[in-house]
């Protein structure tokens, strides 16, 4: 009887050595398949392959749910491919299980600004911040969306602290340059502006802020210098030609500015910013001269890109205001209005909108729009 309990004994002993053993290979096999699919996805990111790198680091997330790492670099990847709303679920679970962790932090104030929504980035950047203080290049994304939500104040401070770290970030040397100059300090803007300069001399931010610097100051000829540099260096987007084409605009250099916007249109053909910048041209004429070509002309361009479903608000507030400017009052009021449902929405479509209503008699609806362009104008 006792030789019979003691082989009970041994076999439970065997088959617990067996399952520990069992049970331990398996977590091994998914440590190792864990990893493996971690690295194809930082592969396949790192040759652009987005679809690929999401799928493999949601195989991961599917061994390890509860691991952070996969949900982040997901949520990156998500966010690299402009899958906003995909990229912020993940992010926020990464947060959730590991709340000491940073990096969530600063890819969730990405994501806002990469929506347009820079107050919304403030809160995580600033978050981040609370886990480490030590971030220079955290300082000048949370300067950068406070300068972008209007706090020119708090944008200024945090370009200097990003600045006490690490003295020769180019950007943040900018970014005090641009407070600067929307606060009227134009010799301070200078001089920020010149030290991004020497900084980073190839950089098309700075010398589109000095661009506007030399605007602000009446030096035309070199802002349109510093304006045709970084069309030539800035090759690949049509809105360096854009800005050309508008400064020559703004100086009433308009046969410039239409060759300008010519050049754009052969290179970038279909760009609504392109066309947007020609109609914009083409209305300040009509509203200088009263010439009847140009509202057509405008009309022409503006026409088309705002017959798209997925139009600007302010392709249709341009659209809206030519057809103001040609008598059309109901069809500009229609386009307007959908102006308003656009995100961004343009500063002037209320404006706009305000002058249609007057004009259609509807006196109530014209101060309606008007005091929405007050709120919407208001620093």
């Amino acid at each position: 009887m006792g030789g019979v309990k003691r082989g009970v004994v041994l076999i439970t002993v065997v088959a617990a050595l067996v399952a520990a053993t069992v049970y331990g290979w398996s977590d091994v096999r998914q440590a190792r398949a864990f990893r493996r699919l971690l690295a194809e996805g930082d592969a396949a990111l790192g040759r652009g392959q987005t679809s690929a790198a999401i799928e493999a680091f949601s195989g991961a997330v599917a061994l390890r749910p509860q691991s952070m790492l996969p949900y982040l670099k997901r949520g990156d990847t998500y966010w690299r491919d402009g899958q906003f709303a995909s990229a912020a679920r993940d992010l926020a679970r990464a947060q959730t299980l590991d709340p000491t962790a940073p990096q969530p932090l600063e890819l969730e104030g990405d994501v806002h600004i990469s929506r347009g929504d820079a107050s919304g980035a403030v809160a995580p950047y600033r978050a981040y911040l609370t886990l480490d203080d030590r971030a220079p290049r955290v300082q000048y994304k949370l300067g950068v969306a406070l300068y972008r939500s209007g706090d020119l104040t708090g944008a200024a401070e945090a370009a200097r602290r990003a600045l006490a770290m690490d003295v020769r970030m180019a950007e943040a040397h900018q970014l005090l340059g641009l407070t600067a100059m929307a606060q009227g300090r134009l010799d301070d803007a200078s001089r920020s502006l010149a030290r991004a300069m020497e900084l980073q001399p190839a950089s098309n931010a700075t010398r589109s802020a000095l661009a506007d610097l030399y605007g602000m100051l009446g030096r035309t000829r070199d802002e349109t210098t510093q304006r045709e540099a970084v069309a030539a260096l800035d090759a690949n987007r049509p809105e360096a030609l854009v800005s050309l084409a508008l400064a020559h605009a703004r100086h009433g250099r308009h046969e410039a500015a239409v060759a300008a916007l010519d050049r754009a249109g052969e290179r970038f053909p279909g760009s609504e910013a392109v066309a947007n910048a020609r109609g914009r041209v083409w209305l300040q004429l009509a509203e200088a001269s009263g010439d009847p070509r140009a509202i057509q002309s405008a009309l022409e361009v503006l026409a088309p890109a705002a017959a798209h479903e997925t139009a600007s608000s302010e392709t249709l507030s341009l659209y809206g205001r030519a057809l103001l400017l040609d008598g059309d009052l109901t069809p500009a009021r229609t386009a307007l209005l959908r102006a308003t449902t656009q995100f961004p929405i343009d500063r002037d479509v209320f404006l706009q909108l305000s002058r249609a209503e007057a004009r259609l008699g509807r006196r109530e609806a014209a101060q309606i729009a008007l005091a929405k362009h007050r709120a919407l104008s208001a620093p």
